[in-house]
C-alpha cells in the first residue's frame, strides 16, 4: 500500500530527543514509524495525539526485531525515505567490574542496531528522491571528552562517528546522505540520571542545557539541506566533514 507522504523511521521515539524528532516529522506530514522498548502508555498517548505516528515495541538489540520494523514500514507505506538512529542506552561502571554481557548489550543497542537498520533500509532509501540517514551520537565518542567509568559508552559513540562518515562515502553514489548529530547536553531522562545535582546546576547556569526540540530542529534542517552528507555536527558546528 503506497502513501503520498514521505515516510520516516525513528528509534527511541517515545521520549526525549527521539520523541521530539518524531513529532517534528509528523508536523511536516511524514508518516512516522517510531520504535520504543518500554513506554507503552506513552506510545498510546503519542499515537492518539498524532495519527500519522505509528509506534512499534521492539528490542533494537535484536536483528529479527529490526527486520520486522523495516518490513512493516515498507509494507504499510511502500517506502522509507528517512532513518533516524536515535535510541541508545548507557550501562556504566569501571572496566574491571564490567560484565561481558553489558559490553555486548551496549554494542548491540548503540552501534550494531545502527548498522542493521541502515543495512536493511538502504534498498528503500535509494529509491527515495531524498534518502537520509541521521545518527544521534555523543561527544563521549571524541577523545577530548572521554571519561572514566563510561568506557563502553565512549567506544560505542566513537564507532557511531566513524560509521557515519564511512557510510556517507559508501552511499553517496546511491544518492543517500548520511550525517550525525552530537547534541549539547540536553534536558532528557538520561541527563537527569547522569549528572549530580551540582553538575546539573553548573550546566544550567552556564546556559549549556539544550532541549530535545532544538535537536529535532537541527535534524529537520539536515533532512532539508541536500548538500549535507558525511558531517558530524556538534553543538550545531561541523566537527567532522567527509571529503567524499
Amino acid at each position: 500500500m503506497k502513501h503520498k507522504n514521505k515516510t520516516a523511521i525513528v528509534t527511541g521515539a517515545t521520549r526525549g530527543i527521539g520523541k521530539a524528532i518524531a513529532i517534528a516529522l509528523a508536523d511536516l506530514n511524514y508518516n512516522v514509524v517510531g520504535v520504543y522498548e518500554k513506554s507503552k502508555n506513552k506510545a498510546k498517548q503519542i499515537e492518539k495525539q498524532y495519527p500519522n505516528i505509528k509506534l512499534l515495541k521492539a528490542d533494537i538489540g535484536s536483528k529479527e526485531k529490526i527486520r520486522r520494523v523495516i518490513n512493516y514500514t515498507a509494507d504499510k507505506y511502500g517506502a522509507i525515505d528517512i532513518l533516524i538512529n536515535n535510541a541508545g542506552i548507557n550501562l556504566w561502571g569501571p572496566i574491571k567490574d564490567y560484565s561481558l554481557k553489558d559490553w555486548n548489550r551496549m554494542l548491540d543497542v548503540n552501534l550494531t542496531s545502527k548498522f542493521l537498520f541502515s543495512k536493511y533500509a538502504i534498498p528503500f532509501l535509494e529509491k527515495s528522491d531524498n534518502g537520509v540517514i541521521i545518527n544521534i551520537s555523543s561527544r563521549a565518542g571524541i577523545n577530548k571528552f572521554v571519561f572514566a567509568d563510561f568506557i563502553a559508552y565512549c567506544v560505542n559513540n566513537a564507532g557511531i562517528n566513524n560509521f557515519t562518515v564511512a557510510l556517507a562515502k559508501e552511499l553517496k553514489p546511491k544518492g543517500i546522505r548520511v550525517n550525525a548529530v552530537i547534541p549539547t547536553v540536553t534536558d532528557t531522562d538520561r541527563f537527569k540520571k547522569a549528572f549530580t545535582k551540582e553538575e546539573k546546576e553548573e550546566i544550567i547556569k552556564a546556559g549549556k542545557l539544550g532541549t530535545p526540540e532544538e535537536v529535532a530542529d537541527l535534524v529537520i534542517s539536515l533532512i532539508k539541506d541536500k548538500t549535507k552528507t558525511g558531517e558530524i555536527l556538534i553543538d550545531k558546528r561541523v566537527f567532522i566533514k567527509s571529503e567524499a
